[in-house]
């Protein structure tokens, strides 16, 4: 037998072609139909496993509506994806081979980068398409399998989709339904409208002594409010800072960190005057540390963070937002490096269509807490508003249309890049004037941003609010610019630059009680003294002391007592963006500020530090090691130890 007779025969006409060609346009498009709401809710399903289980970062920093909004934005492309491929094959331009394998290596892309976020965008991808090719050389084989499989299983990823969307939309609905239910508080009642300036420093206000006029609403509030001189956060940064503001707990007792949400252990401020009939709501621009799965929204029935106007909504997929965000750092490397600009145009067209509602600006928040207002479904039941502003913060950029009072806007890319860049930029290396640049700018936005509370004042007054309203004013930080052994930032000191924050008080306006507090007070205290403020007489609804009898002790010329002015920080290197690298080289600092002193103790080799805030304010000279203030630096130490129950470990910070 010769090699031709051993042969197998050759296949038919109706044999030749392959499998796949039994896959039509229509079917083109019902697979990526398929694939785009399989791989959307795969991707959540992978990253909430991967938080859960996996991360040591907790934070999801996306809103919690991403779980439909992923699949929404997967199910959108590949359905652009299957038209298209779908009318290039029927004009022949196309294989369908080709567009299978296409459609089944795309498939596998978002799973692999929401699995592996840390892995090179590049390299995860083609991992993702090689899988996909051989899924693709499967599904021709098993054409007519594949169609019916596709059919008969398109409804269970669409019905997770649609459980998602009811989970979100029906929690809001059952908040409140919950709300409605209970009983209102005695007639009467005041509200309360709590506005946290996030990033302001007190020593950048007028208010406080400082030579710019950059708060002239924060003055004239003051002129019928308490004002507390020396108000000191409970931490150098946003989130243990609101979180001991809102349960009276010292940060070290919660379990808020630089990649941990605040759990439910704690009762919040939220929590407990919502279970007393008070309609509770919270409209915030810190998304990083102030959103929802921060842990800062609990007991609140309505809670704004993210803004989802525009294509913004959708950029929570990992097909969109690794993509864009590449580009544009390849686009800033190529710049700093060669200064070429060769993805300008589309940074500057699409990415900024996806990423112009990242950064919500003052004057939508105040929008935001007027809209609901107006739109109450029970108007007399009164309420306690919690709104974060966050146009001090970096990068230090003024909302359209705002004014530069104190300084010059950006003259080249240079600075360009040190106000949108200047958490990352490298501090050794900044020229002379940078920094006088910077804080310039920064200055700018605190004198906007005080603008913009005048106008919600404005407003609250011409809705006639503010005669039965508590209105609390404060700062969660302050912000350093290299006064202190180059320190930069928040969340890396304990220094007063970026622990004494404004504290302003101001009763319904027919009281218009003008008083100054002179005393070192926490704003750990602050739960306390609103629920004293409200009426309820609950002396163990928080930790901490009420700081309403200092009205009346320093009103009696009394003298004033207060409790212990504490502060924690794990510090972070103002010039590492990496959120991971938080985890390494840490210690814990902890502070006690008392009696016009600032004691400062590091876990590490930091030692301790011992200003006199009246004789040196800018904290210059370090009495620790003077034997002139031994006995000073002994009580001092005594008097935190025995705050604390001993010197802080990071061990006694919960993971």
């Amino acid at each position: 037998m010769n090699a031709t007779d051993s042969a197998e025969p050759s296949p038919g006409p109706a044999a030749a072609q392959p499998l796949v060609s039994r896959l039509g346009a229509l079917d083109l498009l019902l697979v990526s139909i398929w694939c785009g709401l399989t791989a959307g809710v795969l991707e959540v399903l992978i990253v909430i496993l991967r938080k859960q289980f996996v991360d040591w970062n907790k934070l999801y920093w996306m809103p919690r509506q991403f779980v439909w909004l992923v699949p929404v934005a997967d199910l959108a492309i590949f359905s652009v994806l299957g038209v298209a491929l779908a009318l290039l094959s029927r004009l022949g331009r196309v294989g369908r081979s080709v567009a299978i394998r296409l459609l089944c290596g795309l498939f596998f892309v978002p799973m692999v980068w929401a699995a592996f976020p840390l892995i090179y965008g590049p390299a995860s991808f083609v991992l993702a398409v090689g899988l996909g090719v051989q899924a693709g050389a499967f599904v021709e084989r098993r054409a007519a399998a594949v169609r019916r499989f596709t059919l008969l299983t398109c409804a269970i990823p669409a019905l997770v989709l649609l459980g998602f969307a009811g989970w979100t939309f029906g929690g809001d609905r059952l908040l409140a339904w919950k709300e409605a239910g209970r009983p209102l508080p005695s007639p009467g009642s005041p509200n309360v409208v709590l506005v946290v300036l996030d990033t302001v420093a007190a020593e950048h206000l007028a208010l406080y002594g400082y030579d710019r006029p950059t708060s002239p609403t924060l003055e004239t509030l003051a002129d019928r409010g308490i004002l507390f001189r020396r108000a000191v956060a409970p931490s150098s940064w946003t989130l243990p800072s609101h979180a001991s503001f809102f349960t009276g707990r010292w940060p070290y007792e919660l379990s808020a960190g630089w990649l941990t949400p605040l759990d439910r252990q704690a009762p919040s401020l939220a929590e407990y005057l919502s279970r007393h009939g008070y309609a509770t709501a919270g409209f915030v621009a810190n998304t990083w540390y102030c959103s929802a799965d921060s842990g800062l929204g609990r007991g609140f029935t309505v809670y704004r963070d993210y803004l989802l106007d525009d294509l913004g909504a959708f950029k929570y997929a990992v097909l969109i937002d690794r993509p864009l965000e590449g580009a544009r750092q390849l686009d800033n490397e190529l710049r700093r490096r060669f200064g070429i600009d060769l993805l300008r145009p589309f940074v500057r067209t699409v990415w900024w269509r996806f990423n112009a509602s990242s950064r919500k600006d003052a004057a939508h928040v105040n929008a935001e807490l007027l809209g609901w207002l107006s739109n109450r479904p029970d108007p007399h039941r009164p309420f306690f508003a919690f709104l974060n502003y966050y146009d001090a913060h970096y990068p230090y950029e003024l909302p359209a249309g705002a004014i530069h009072r104190h300084g010059l806007r950006p003259r080249n890319d240079r600075e360009v890049d040190l106000i949108q860049n200047w958490r990352t930029v490298d501090k050794r290396n900044l020229m002379p004037g940078e920094i006088g640049f910077v804080r310039n700018s920064y200055d700018d936005c605190v004198t906007a941003l005080d603008e913009q509370l005048g106008r919600l004042v404005d407003a609250l007054e011409r809705r006639d609010l503010l005669g039965n309203t508590w209105l609390v004013v404060l700062s969660d930080h302050g912000e350093s610019f290299g006064e202190h052994k180059g320190d930069f930032g928040h969340g890396t000191s304990l220094y007063q630059t970026q622990l004494h924050v404004p504290l302003l008080v101001v009763p319904p306006t027919p009281q218009r009680t003008r008083m100054r507090i002179d005393v070192e007070v926490s704003l750990r205290d602050l739960p306390a003294t609103i629920v004293d403020l409200l009426g309820f007489q609950d002396p163990r609804a928080f930790p901490g002391e009420s700081l309403v009898p200092l009205w009346a002790q320093a009103g009696a010329g009394r003298p004033v007592e207060t409790s212990p002015a504490i502060s924690v920080v794990v510090p972070t290197d103002p010039v590492e963006p990496d959120p991971l690298k938080l985890m390494e080289s840490r210690e814990v600092w902890a502070s006690l500020t008392q009696d016009g002193w600032s004691y400062i103790l590091g876990e590490g080799t930091s030692g301790e530090q011992l200003y006199h805030l009246k004789d040196d304010p800018g904290e210059r000279l370090d009495h620790a090691r003077d034997p002139a203030a031994a006995d000073r630096l002994a009580s001092m130490r005594a008097a935190l130890n025995r705050a604390t129950g001993g010197p802080l470990k990071l061990e006694q910070f919960k993971p």
